[in-house]
């Protein structure tokens, strides 16, 4: 059983590998100025065996760690470089381990144990990679970390407040990066229309009032499907939208990476299901699915294209994760599959990295 203030197993285990392989190392340097010390290869090759043994537990743990904090921002690009890294680590410790097995009856010549050791110091790069991430995850971006997490979600209330009160800027416009960020307002409808692109399809947009105040973005759906997209192409993307589905009868995609209507990434959310998946010239291919639930109406989605990694989470909660080729540059936005209306409260684009 895990200590309630410990969100996951994962720095548990993380560190037992680091420390291990590190000292297999150092015996190995130390072996070499002692070669008449026999068992020093052997240890080493114990301790190498035992540290690629906690690198795989790592790699296991880490994945199931990511299921359990909420990762926003340019922490999910971070993510994405510990856990491409990370899994290189295992790989390259677990052949090296084999490797040094293999040779367990070998006397301690130097013809063998020097590339050896040298091959092990190698291997310390991509772990000390590994770790600084996963200390950069922690220690800069306070991933995991329950004050860091209370903060942020009192910041998102007071953001929530101020938007009620219409005192939030609507709109931010496009940044040089190509991120933006829309908050809804007096002006919504008129801030959508002179600023969405709405290639397929046709709603009816209108301001209306939210239930504890403010305004929301109301889009009644004519004709489906709709496809509404904002933002200049874009390789490494958050893509956020705080939206009510209750008076809607299907389903919504939030897109990124989009080409045109039929190349584009995707999270789909309707009928208590949600699924990631990609369109590519028109081909579909799911990559997860999983179900969710929430007791609010307005609900948090947000979906994250970062190189190979594809993340989709519904109210801070990761649900679908995918893995697939890097997408080329695209634009974000939305595909509206069915009838009635969503209102809308916020909505950000976010480039990672």
């Amino acid at each position: 059983m895990l200590p309630e203030w410990m969100p996951n197993s994962h720095p548990m285990i993380v560190h037992f590998p680091i420390a291990l392989i590190i000292t297999g190392f150092l015996i190995d340097i130390v072996g070499l100025f002692f070669r008449r010390v026999s068992i020093l290869p052997r240890m080493s090759t114990v301790l190498y065996g035992l540290g690629a043994l906690g690198a795989i537990f790592s790699v296991i743990s880490g994945e199931s760690a990511a299921e359990t904090v909420e990762v926003a921002g340019q922490a999910s690009a971070i993510l994405a470089d510990h856990e491409d890294i990370g899994e290189i680590t295992m790989w390259f410790f677990s052949i090296y381990a084999l490797l040094r097995i293999v040779l367990w009856w070998q006397s301690f010549r130097l013809t063998y144990w020097i590339p050896l050791a040298v091959i092990g110091g190698i291997g310390l790069v991509p772990l000390y990679q590994a770790s600084s991430f996963g200390g950069r995850l922690v220690y800069e971006r306070g991933i995991g970390v329950a004050a860091v997490d209370s903060m942020a979600s009192l910041l998102q209330e007071k953001e929530r407040a101020l938007a009620r009160l219409d005192v939030a800027a609507e709109f931010s416009g496009l940044e040089e990066n190509g991120a933006w960020k829309w908050q809804a307002g007096t002006n919504a409808a008129h801030t959508f229309e002179s600023t969405f692109d709405i290639t397929i399809g046709e709603v009816v947009v209108e301001t209306v009032a939210g239930a504890e105040g403010g305004s929301l973005l109301a889009l009644t759906v004519r004709q489906s499907p709709v496809l509404i997209t904002y933002g200049s192409p874009v390789s490494n993307v958050e893509f956020l939208a705080v939206m009510d589905l209750s008076e809607f009868n299907g389903s919504v995609r939030l897109i990124h990476h989009a080409q045109d209507s039929l190349s584009y990434h995707f999270m789909e959310v309707g009928d208590g299901q949600v699924a990631l998946g990609v369109l590519a010239g028109g081909e579909e291919e799911i990559q997860e699915e999983n179900a969710w639930s929430t007791q609010s109406e307005t609900v948090d989605f947000r979906i994250v294209g970062d190189k190979t990694h594809f993340r989709g989470y519904v109210d801070g909660n990761l649900l679908v994760h995918g893995h697939g080729p890097a997408p080329g540059p695209g634009v974000a936005g939305f595909v509206l599959m069915g009838s009635g209306t969503i209102t809308f409260e916020k909505m950000e684009l976010t480039v990672l990295r």
